[in-house]
């Protein structure tokens, strides 16, 4: 089948792709500041460490458990109308938390409503709305939104420090959350649009031109370009063995990347750091990994199958892991060890554009919404048994170690999945 394609002059999806990019900076960066407020909560309600990091636990569990809820309510209403949403969610949560004065309210205001916020504005979200309008560019694309995740944690923790050093924590809390609110819902609705068809424009910014087929050939000479991939059901996509090998997968990957984001300062610290030298150098993270998405989002879209560029990744965190478990004092190995672990989690991320390779996007948020739930899971429970272990060895030597072997088994997992078999011209019925 022969496509006639025109060049749109401004392809919109470029637009959708910033308008997610800034949403991600700015939901994950609210997430991940979090560990900026613990010292101001410990002198604030006089909580024991456990106590507070209870409060991460929680948002963490209930994010887990609203991911489905919310691919659900993506896949019905869209991307725009949850982005809204999840401003004013945004909003108020925070406002909230900056006028809690008890553990329980501490955990619906943080605990609860944030993670609302961060269902509905979060990165399923943004990357389900990117990939409506991207096919042949969807790893690029992804990536750009994806390197929000570290662009927040690269720049909120200053951003917050400076602020209670100005106001306090509570204020800087409450102008965090009404600031963010009003960013992010004048963006969405004035720049944020659902698909290509709203505006007249088609995927990839290519008019699709169908011409009367040619005479059958062979599928070995059929092009690329010939044929798209079938959209799944969410039924149909848990019935195969791809699903649960990426839903294993993101377990291991979360549980290992929670695990290294509340312990790698802990254990540069008891290497013999200053607190502020080690937290530093764990910035490093970030802004590698908001460097790596966008680069492991341009090879990935050069490489027959992206499932590559994502078991990439799993295998560098892991090497980084291993590394540390060398428990070395010197800094340039320490500055090695966080780019390693910088890139790895950039290109992690584009497990969203496998996704949408293997099933399409007609049920991707329900999808990927399934699987984020799974892997929130492990990234609650990771931290909490690499503390215990370090509690019980006085190391975390056996730690380190541990996330080696899983991040490996991810690794392992993505590199088994196959691509769907069934393909069907343009003109087939889904």
């Amino acid at each position: 089948m022969r496509l006639g394609r025109l060049q749109l002059q401004i392809y919109y999806g470029w637009v959708i792709t910033f308008v997610g990019l800034l949403v991600v900076t700015i939901v994950y960066g609210c997430k991940f500041c979090f560990g900026t407020l613990f010292g101001a909560l410990l002198d604030e309600f006089g909580w024991s460490r456990t106590m507070v990091t209870s409060v991460f636990s929680v948002s963490i569990l209930a994010q887990a458990f609203l991911q489905p809820l919310g691919g659900a309510l993506l896949d019905k209403y869209g991307p725009r109308k949850m982005l809204t949403a999840g401003a004013a969610l945004l909003c108020v949560s925070l406002a909230m938390f900056g006028n809690a004065h008890s553990l329980w309210s501490v955990y619906f205001s943080y605990g609860i409503m944030f993670s609302l916020a961060t269902v509905a504005a979060g990165f399923v979200i943004n990357t389900t709305m990117v990939s409506h309008w991207f096919e042949r560019k969807r790893g690029i694309a992804v990536g750009i939104v994806a390197a929000g995740t570290s662009l927040g944690l690269f720049i909120f923790n200053p951003l917050l420090a400076y602020l209670i050093g100005l106001y306090g924590w509570r204020n800087a809390m409450v102008i965090l959350g009404i600031a963010a609110g009003i960013v992010i819902a004048v963006t969405v609705l004035v720049l944020a649009k659902d698909r290509p068809e709203d505006i007249g424009q088609h995927i990839d910014g290519i008019a699709v031109e169908v011409t009367p087929p040619p005479p059958a050939t062979s599928r070995t000479t059929e092009s690329a370009s010939s044929i798209v991939l079938r959209n799944w059901t969410f039924r149909e996509a848990i019935s195969t063995r791809e699903f649960w090998l990426l839903f294993v997968a993101y377990i291991g990957y979360l549980f290992c990347w929670y695990s290294v984001t509340n312990h790698a300062v802990m254990a540069m610290c008891d290497m013999g750091l200053e607190r502020v030298k080690a937290a530093g150098i764990f910035g490093c993270i970030g802004l590698v990994g908001a460097i790596s998405g966008l680069i492991s989002a341009w090879i990935a879209d050069r490489l027959r199958d992206r499932k590559y560029m994502v078991a990439a990744a799993y295998l560098t965190l892991g090497l980084g892991a291993l590394l540390f478990s060398r428990t070395t004092t010197s800094i340039g190995m320490l500055y090695v060890i966080m780019v390693l672990m910088g890139f790895g989690h950039g290109a992690a991320v584009l497990l969203s554009a496998v996704v949408a390779d293997r099933f399409g996007v007609k049920a991707m948020g329900a999808i990927c919404g399934t699987i984020t739930m799974a892997g929130l899971l492990g990234g609650a429970v990771g931290p909490m048994v690499v503390g215990y272990t370090y509690d019980v060895l006085k190391s975390y030597t056996v730690a380190w170690l541990m996330l080696t072997v899983l991040l490996l088994l991810s690794a392992a997992f993505v590199l088994c999945v196959r691509q769907v078999p069934q393909r069907f011209g343009t003109g087939s019925k889904e």
